[in-house]
């Protein structure tokens, strides 16, 4: 019988001991989700079995290391209640991301460089369950004027072989608000305190992610991470705002706040904040006949500080 391609979902859970698959289920996350790509579920380097003959032709072919890569999209809104992590917290986690709670009131992530959390990942398709471990990544944001945001998570894991299977019947069902558009009724920002008429930001979270496969070790590992993004904004009169001075790096870098808030249909925010933010390129493009600006973000710490940006669901 052929397989459906809607009738596809993915469960997660975050690892308590890095690489080592659950049993089963039990306190898993089945993600409500806008999209799930097919990805690559046998992906790896190959190297070719040569050998001298009489003839020409191709060579087998051998996976040297085989690893998963999977890409989930998530709606970017929160969990519904304050303090409540959202659903998708796990894929946070294993992004390189710290989780800061508290109760009631809001959850925070920024970035960590050591110690990084990872995941186990159920990937559902029809009948057919892939069941990765020691699943790390990273993720990006898209805010677009009058569409609806999303977080997108590459995703990388150690392979196992797909098999039969009935349902996700001991993992639970996500508690997911529903996310909103993007537009002046229910998100605003800023970009060094000018509340610019934004017609999107994109966000890069930027990590290096890594397999693995050495004698005595398999594992992914994310190595470096680089936080990255761009907004296009109407460009304002200089008088009003001088961007080209905030650009300008020839004689002097100038770091400046940016700042994206943005509510779910629960009524809570989202809140994505970087206080030492290099506008690092500026380049004028054409918006419905009104000249914009398309400026690029680069999203800095502090020395050895992981403050390059907060990531706040209150």
């Amino acid at each position: 019988m052929a397989k459906k391609w809607r009738k596809r979902y993915v469960v997660v859970k975050v690892e308590s001991v890095y690489g080592e698959p659950s049993a089963d289920m039990t306190d898993a996350t089945i993600l409500e989700v806008v999209m799930l790509d097919g990805g690559n579920p046998y992906a790896g380097d190959t190297a070719a079995r040569e050998r001298m003959r009489n003839g020409l032709g191709a060579f087998e072919q051998v996976n040297t290391g085989p690893y998963v890569e999977r890409q989930v999209r998530v709606p970017y809104a929160g969990s519904g209640t304050p303090g409540e992590p959202p659903a998708y917290s796990p894929l946070l986690r294993a992004s390189r991301l710290s989780e800061d709670i508290t109760a009631d009131t809001s959850v925070v992530y920024q970035p960590v460089s050591e110690d990084e959390e990872s995941l186990e990942m159920w990937w559902i398709e029809d009948g057919q369950m892939q069941h990765s471990s020691g699943v790390r990544g990273t993720w990006s944001l898209t805010a677009d004027s009058q569409g609806l945001p999303y977080i997108q998570f590459d995703l990388t894991g150690l392979y196992r072989k797909p098999e039969a299977v009935a349902d996700a019947s001991m993992a639970d069902q996500a508690v997911q608000a529903k996310e909103l558009p993007i537009n002046k009724q229910n998100t605003t920002a800023s970009v060094d305190g000018h509340n610019a008429c934004m017609s999107s930001l994109s966000f890069s979270m930027g990590n290096t992610v890594e397999y693995r496969n050495l004698v005595n070790c398999e594992s992914v590992e994310i190595t470096g991470g680089e936080s990255t993004g761009s907004t296009n904004i109407e460009a304002p009169n200089l008088a009003t705002k001088d961007y080209f001075a905030a650009v300008e790096s020839h004689n002097g870098v100038t770091l400046v706040p940016v700042n994206l808030t943005h509510k779910d249909a629960s009524g809570g925010t989202i809140e994505l904040k970087g206080n030492q933010v290099q506008l690092s390129s500026i380049s004028p493009t054409d918006n419905q006949g009104i000249m914009h600006y398309d400026i690029g973000l680069r999203f800095l710490p502090t020395g050895s500080d992981d403050n390059d940006f907060t990531l706040t669901y209150k």
